[in-house]
C-alpha cells in the first residue's frame, strides 16, 4: 500500500505545473481547477477498475508495455512543449479558455493512464491508488495556483520538462522493477 501511495505521489507532480499554469491566466478561476479535478478522480477511478480488469485478461507481464507507455507519455509532455504551447502568443480570452479546456482535458486523461499503469505495474488492487493520484493533482495545482502570481517567473518549459522527466523516470523504474 505504501508503493502505492508513493507512486501516486510522484507521478502526479505534473500537476504542480498546470496550476501554476492555471494560476497565472487571468481567465481561470479555482473553481475550473476543481471541476477538472473532479473529472479527474473519476477518471481515475475508470483507470483503476480498467486496470484491473486488463491485468486479469492478460496472462503475461506488462511491465514492460507500462514501462514504455510512461516513458512514451513523459516524452509527450516534453515534445508537446515545442509543439504546442511556445508558439502561443498573447493573453485573449479565446485562447485561454481553449488552453484551460485542453490542459484540463489532457491532466485527465493522463490520470487515468497512471492509474491504469499503477494498477498493473504494482500488481495490487487498492483504492490508494485512484485516490492517491487524483488528491495529489488535486492538492499540487490548488497550492500552486494561488502561488502562481510568486512563480511567474519560472518559465513554462520547466514545468513540462520536470512533468515529462517524472514520467520517463518511473516508467524506467517499471522496466527495472
Amino acid at each position: 500500500m505504501g508503493l502505492a501511495i508513493l507512486s501516486g505521489l510522484i507521478v502526479s507532480i505534473d500537476a504542480l505545473f498546470i496550476g501554476i499554469s492555471f494560476g497565472a491566466q487571468k481567465r481561470c478561476k479555482l473553481w475550473h481547477l476543481l471541476l477538472i479535478n473532479i473529472i479527474l478522480f473519476g477518471l481515475c477511478m475508470l483507470g483503476y477498475f480498467l486496470g484491473i480488469w486488463i491485468g486479469d485478461a492478460i496472462d503475461f507481464e506488462l511491465d514492460i508495455v507500462i514501462g514504455l507507455l510512461f516513458i512514451a507519455l513523459g516524452a509527450w509532455v516534453i515534445v508537446s512543449y515545442f509543439l504546442f504551447e511556445h508558439k502561443k502568443k498573447g493573453d485573449n480570452d479565446k485562447h485561454q479558455i481553449k488552453s484551460i479546456t485542453l490542459t484540463g482535458a489532457f491532466m485527465s486523461i493522463e490520470a487515468m493512464f497512471i492509474t491504469i499503469g499503477l494498477t498493473l505495474v504494482l500488481d495490487v488492487t487498492t483504492l490508494w491508488i485512484p485516490i492517491t493520484v487524483a488528491v495529489a493533482h488535486l492538492v499540487y495545482s490548488v497550492v500552486t495556483f494561488f502561488f502562481a502570481k510568486y512563480l511567474r517567473k519560472l518559465k513554462p518549459i520547466v514545468g513540462y520538462m520536470i512533468s515529462g522527466i517524472a514520467l520517463v523516470i518511473y516508467g524506467i523504474l517499471a522496466l527495472i522493477l
